[in-house]
């Protein structure tokens, strides 16, 4: 079951779970209520390993939500339109036909302003529109309507706040909250309904895991003993792992296996896995390469885990390799993903230039996956190889071909700490938009 956390007033969160009965056979929906905005922030930090996604009511618990997770994929705010403001004009105009001047509160954003109320042909002159970052005090907003209203310079309110409204209301003031109709909300469903779809697709393709281990060289004859004590050793714990994933244990031959699961249960176990490859390493002194594929077929999965398997091979760090069925590979170590990448590019100019110098695409992608996730704005040659786990003459190589392939640039000098030596300074051109 995909679970997704409404939050939202509570007036909004009881509307959207209306709507959302007829969803409720593949969405399982917890509300989340606040009495003001900013408590959005507490809401989704201290709920979010609870949930698949997120459904906020409106832009403003979205925005300040954003502001905390960045931008993350699992939030999702119901669509703000036009058709909730006229909605809202139009009860506004159902308690007083007599207005003529209102002032109208939006969020920085929301894009629907300038041209939903153009489209209702209200003078200028009539309108006074604030617009706000989402986080304001919302005493600020009242306010700001009641002192128009008082001096004479309005005769109405429309609000995003439904606790603006209600104090506004007190003083007899004609106003409306701004909300979302149901149908936004529902359109806003079906889009959540799909994804939850592709998410459980996703979670139940054939994942199959190789691990490999090296095989020491035998000095003397009573070593067959030992080694033999070895892998009934990694027997266990493999197959350990292997029941943690609810996956299918096979022994391909000596020190190789293969696990057979669904990549629902490998991204859910992965630290299992994880562990029991430390163990063997720690305890019985053999290096292990593992690599883990996906596919929607057996033949598929095994074809990226052998892949990946190779890429584990040939990496000095002690991480799990992924590849999944659009060539993105991700690196597990430490306890966590740590990078993605793509493998492959379908841009050929860019293939080219990286042929010129004898740099993959492969390698490529994995700097600047590194470069984004760290958020650096420049970076050494010290920088790349201690990520890559390369030696720094590779790394000054590597860079230097990126900078004559036109895909970098050097901006100065930096000095190392160690031997006080100067470094040259590199940054991604901005207009390189690659992947």
């Amino acid at each position: 079951m995909y679970h997704i956390g409404v939050v939202g007033p509570e007036q909004s969160v009881e509307r959207i779970l209306d709507v959302a009965q007829e969803f409720e056979k593949e969405l399982r929906f917890h509300p989340f209520t606040y009495q003001k905005a900013v408590e959005t922030k507490k809401i989704v930090m201290e709920h979010k390993n609870q949930v698949d996604a997120w459904l906020f009511s409106g832009p403003i618990p979205y925005s300040i939500a954003k502001g905390v997770l960045g931008d993350d994929q699992s939030l999702h705010g119901v669509l703000f339109l036009e058709t909730g403001l006229y909605k809202s004009f139009l009860n506004l105009l159902l308690q007083n036909r007599n207005l003529t001047k209102l002032s109208v509160d939006l969020p920085e954003g929301a894009n629907i302003s300038d041209e939903a109320l153009s489209q209702l042909e209200v003078q200028e002159s009539n309108l006074e529109i604030k617009t706000f970052q989402p986080d304001i005090d919302e005493d600020d907003i009242y306010q700001y309507h009641y002192k128009l209203w008082k001096n004479g310079k309005t005769d109405g309110v429309l609000t995003c706040y439904p606790s603006v409204q209600d104090r506004l209301a007190e003083h007899g003031i004609p106003v409306s909250w701004i909300t979302t109709t149901r149908l936004e909300t529902k359109q806003t469903l079906l889009s959540l309904s799909e994804k939850a779809k592709a998410h459980y697709y996703q979670n139940t393709q054939v994942a199959v895991c190789f691990i490999e281990t090296e095989h020491p060289e035998l000095e003397k004859e009573e070593l067959l003993y030992n080694m033999q004590w070895t892998e009934l050793k990694m027997d266990e714990i493999l197959l350990r792992a292997s029941r943690s994933m609810n996956g299918s244990f096979h022994k391909t031959g000596s020190g190789d296996y293969m696990i057979f699961s669904s990549r629902g249960e490998v991204y859910e176990h992965l630290n299992n896995l994880h562990i029991a490859i430390e163990k063997i390493q720690s305890d019985l002194n053999r290096p292990i390469a593992a690599g883990i594929g996906f596919g929607d077929s057996v033949l598929k999965a095994e074809f990226n885990a052998r892949k990946a398997v190779q890429r584990s091979k040939s990496s000095k760090h002690e991480k799990i390799i992924l590849i999944d069925e659009h060539g993105v590979v991700e690196e597990y170590r430490h306890e966590q993903l740590n990078v993605s990448y793509i493998s492959e590019s379908t841009e050929p100019e860019l293939v080219k230039k990286l042929g010129e110098y004898h740099i993959s695409v492969q390698l490529f992608n994995k700097i600047k996956s590194y470069i984004e996730r760290k958020n650096w704005n420049t970076f050494t040659s010290r920088d790349i190889a201690l990520e890559l786990g390369m030696s720094n003459r590779n790394s000054q190589r590597i860079l230097q071909g990126l900078r004559k392939a036109g895909l970098i640039v050097e901006i100065g000098e930096t000095k190392s700490h160690d031997k006080g030596r100067p470094m040259k300074l590199y940054c991604f051109k901005q207009e390189n938009s690659h992947k």
